[in-house]
């Protein structure tokens, strides 16, 4: 799971960091162009919440840790 999260991350953050530099761009725009990037950020972070949760989910509950000492 561990790998699948890093992947999970490094795709979202890419992406939503392309996104920033659409916003960012000193240029002129189309109008909504800023409200459609906006609301692509939005669906990247949704699906990365989906995934990653279903990732979670599939995963093995991990065991509690064990002290070395019992009272």
């Amino acid at each position: 799971m561990h790998d699948d999260m890093l992947v999970l991350f490094d795709n979202c953050l890419a992406r939503l960091l392309d996104l920033r530099d659409r916003l960012a761009a000193t240029r002129c725009v189309r109008p909504g162009e800023r409200h459609t990037t906006v609301l692509a950020a939005i669906a990247e972070a949704e699906h990365f919440a989906s995934t990653a949760t279903a990732t979670v989910a599939a995963s093995p509950a991990p065991q509690p840790a064990t002290t070395g000492s019992s009272a």
